[in-house]
């Protein structure tokens, strides 16, 4: 009687996820009874590693919750997936694992670009709250297609689909615990019933001694747009906000600049959406270019040459220590203070609706120059080409 009575609290203890939202199943019932849950119930709610977890991990939850669940609203998920990312990442943006996987979900870079997350030198879209929950209700969707079981679409999220693929026609069941029972990795047999378990918890916080608990205050941003090769470090001054905090709310942006081929969405908190907006000139922002170490060349004599610190030739190039290689390249600030003194070559990045009279007019230069200097013979350019360009000496 007493088992019964449990296995009843638990399924009401998680009623509200048993929506289901165009199509999308909820979990069925007969999960709640599998001891494999109650174990880890048991792990979060009693066991000193188990509690510390739940106990660091919940409150920031906060942060994101408001985000999170908005994006699942729109693609139809349920709220409480939510705590796939409690399990995966602790709610911890900058989360990475010993495999690679980054961020809130716990993207690997594969499969973050397959559902239309940026990951290049510029910006890994994995570390951005909206960019990669937005992958991430993509990714469930799929795996709900594909499975229509929740649990199946957990193992899949941690194994990869083809793992369930290949034990749903092995086995011919669909059935999660049945295929537990036969395969799977160990991590994942014991990953779906940890998720389970925590969303039951989260249900009821005073009822596994964890009603003290509280929310962190969730983020206050909006995401507006800037051009291309803007550093955060200048918005931050616009806005007068500490760069730290800047750096933090957008660490997606690997160098602290938007990337030189495209505008791009920049967080920014809402106490500071108007000012933004009042001082944010266009025209006043540092381009960035390349410069070709050459031989006898130091950090801190280019630093000199293009009148830019040490430090910033540091954070633009996550350097680590002064040693640089002869004919590599260095990316570098350029502006009309730092590079229209010394007629040098550097690297212009062709970026979406420019043309060669449209850059020749950026740095007064002429269109048969541009020509010259990099063998074109007619005016045709694409988006991500490098072209050579040099800039009249004073």
């Amino acid at each position: 009687m007493l088992k019964k009575t449990i296995a009843v609290l638990l399924l009401f203890s998680i009623c509200s996820f048993a929506q289901t939202i165009d199509g999308l199943k909820s979990i069925s019932y007969g999960s709640f009874k599998q001891k494999k849950v109650q174990k880890y119930i048991n792990y979060f709610a009693k066991s000193e590693k188990g509690k510390a977890f739940f106990t660091g991990t919940y409150p920031r939850m906060g942060k994101y919750e408001k985000n999170i669940k908005e994006i699942f609203l729109k693609y139809q998920i349920p709220d409480e997936i939510i705590y796939v990312s409690m399990l995966e990442s602790g709610f911890n943006q900058n989360a990475l694992s010993k495999a690679g996987a980054l961020g809130l979900w716990q993207f690997m870079p594969s499969t973050a670009r397959i559902f239309g997350l940026r990951v290049d030198d510029w910006v890994d879209e994995r570390k951005d709250i909206d960019k990669s929950t937005e992958a991430a209700a993509k990714y469930f969707r799929s795996l709900m297609r594909k499975f229509n079981s929740w649990e199946l679409a957990f193992a899949g999220y941690n194994s990869g689909d083809l793992t369930v693929k290949r034990a749903i026609k092995k086995y011919n069941s669909n059935d999660f615990w049945y295929l537990s029972n036969k395969t799977f990795p160990k991590q994942t047999k014991e990953y779906v019933p940890q998720i389970i378990a925590l969303m039951i918890i989260s249900q009821d916080l005073s009822k596994y001694g964890f009603g003290e608990l509280k929310l962190q205050a969730p983020l206050k941003t909006k995401k507006v747009m800037v051009d291309e090769n803007t550093s955060l470090e200048y918005l931050s001054k616009l806005i007068d906000l500490d760069n730290k905090v800047l750096k933090e709310l957008n660490p997606s942006l690997l160098k602290g600049i938007t990337p030189p081929d495209t505008e791009y969405a920049v967080n920014i908190p809402l106490s500071k959406i108007k000012t933004l907006y009042a001082k944010l000139n266009r025209n006043n922002k540092r381009i960035v270019g390349e410069y070709l170490i050459k031989k006898g060349d130091t950090i801190s004599k280019i630093a000199i040459k293009f009148n830019i610190s040490i430090e910033e030739i540091y954070k633009l190039n996550n350097l680590h220590d002064s040693k640089i290689i002869a004919g590599k390249k260095l990316l570098i600030y350029l502006n009309s203070q730092n590079t229209l003194k010394d007629g040098k070559y550097f690297t212009h990045i062709v970026k979406r609706g420019e043309s060669l009279y449209k850059i020749s007019k950026e740095y007064e230069i002429k269109v048969k120059d541009l020509k010259e200097w990099n063998n074109l013979s007619n005016s045709k350019i694409i988006v991500g080409q490098k072209l050579r360009v040099r800039l009249a000496n004073e």
